[in-house]
C-alpha cells in the first residue's frame, strides 16, 4: 500500500509541478538570490573608505609630485596654510514648542540612518572642504623668472587661491 501511495504522491507533485514551473522557478531564483545577495557588499571598512577625508600632508605630497615634474624646478619643499578645515553638515530635525509668555524652546536631533547593519551615522547634507590661506614653496629654480611664474601658476591653480598668497623662494643649496 505504502508503494502506491509514494507513486501517487509523485505524480501529484509532477502534475503540480509542470502546472506551477514558473512560480516554482521564481522562488527558487528568490531563494537563491537571497542566499547569495549578501556576499557582494561592502565590509565596514570599505563602507567608512567610501568618503574621503582630507588630509593636508598626504595633499602637500601630491602637489610636491606634480611641481616636481616641471621644467627646471629640481628639488623643492611646499608648505600651505589652511584658512578653514574640512567640515560636514548634517540633515537635522528641528522641534518648536510654543512655551507661556516666555516665547518657545528650541530643540535640535541629528538625523540618523541604520546602513546595512554596520552601525548608525548621521545623514550627511553637504561637505565643505578646506580653503587654503596661503603657501610657500622652496625650490631650487626659483631664481629662474620662468620656473618661478610656472610654480605660483600651478599652486595657485591646484589650490584655489590668489598667486599673491603663493611665495616660491629659492631652496639653499645642499638641503
Amino acid at each position: 500500500m505504502k508503494k502506491e501511495e509514494l507513486r501517487e504522491a509523485a505524480v501529484r507533485f509532477r502534475t503540480a509541478l509542470t502546472k506551477y514551473r514558473y512560480a516554482v522557478a521564481v522562488l527558487l531564483a528568490g531563494a537563491l538570490l537571497l542566499c547569495v545577495g549578501g556576499r557582494g557588499h561592502d565590509t565596514p571598512k570599505a563602507a567608512e573608505q567610501d568618503t574621503q577625508a582630507f588630509v593636508l600632508a598626504d595633499f602637500e605630497r601630491s602637489v610636491e609630485a606634480r611641481l616636481a615634474r616641471i621644467d627646471g624646478v629640481g628639488q623643492l619643499e611646499l608648505m600651505l596654510t589652511l584658512e578653514a578645515s574640512e567640515e560636514a553638515v548634517y540633515a537635522s530635525n528641528t522641534r518648536e514648542s510654543a512655551g507661556g509668555g516666555q516665547g518657545g524652546s528650541r530643540e535640535q536631533s541629528i538625523t540618523v540612518v541604520s546602513d546595512s547593519g554596520y552601525g548608525q551615522r548621521p545623514v550627511t547634507v553637504k561637505e565643505i572642504f578646506p580653503t587654503f590661506r596661503g603657501a610657500v614653496v622652496l625650490c631650487e629654480g626659483a631664481d629662474n623668472i620662468h620656473v618661478r611664474c610656472a610654480v605660483v601658476e600651478a599652486v595657485s591653480t591646484l589650490c584655489g587661491i590668489g598667486s599673491d598668497k603663493v611665495a616660491v623662494l629659492k631652496m639653499q643649496p645642499g638641503e
